[in-house]
């Protein structure tokens, strides 16, 4: 069974993933993004696209300061009350925009 990655490796400049979702997560509008996928968003606080099931958006980008801390990103309560709890998101970058997988459907 080949992975949302390797499925779409050739349409994304980058890939990578968030932090797993928790229950706090989906009760704030923040998508939380480890130290080790910080290299593909800019370096300063700054609004950048998102592409969510199709839909872009411009939403806030904030790496944080503390290198012991995930940068964050402002998808929406929409989106992160949606988001399986336990997992991490995968993000592939084309173009500068920030394309956010989709939520698998339930079965």
């Amino acid at each position: 069974m080949q992975t949302w990655e390797s499925e779409h490796s050739d349409q994304y400049e980058r890939i990578v993933i968030s932090q797993p979702v928790t229950e706090s997560d989906r009760n704030s509008d923040v998508l939380r993004i480890p130290t080790s996928a910080l290299a593909v968003f800019p370096v300063a606080p700054e609004v950048v696209r998102v592409s969510v099931n199709g839909d872009e958006r411009s939403v806030l980008w904030s790496p944080r300061s503390n290198d012991r801390r995930s940068g964050t990103l402002a998808v929406g309560m929409d989106v992160m009350s949606g988001l399986p709890m336990r997992e991490a998101v995968q993000i592939g970058v084309k173009d500068g925009v920030f394309h956010l997988r989709p939520a698998p459907e339930a079965a």
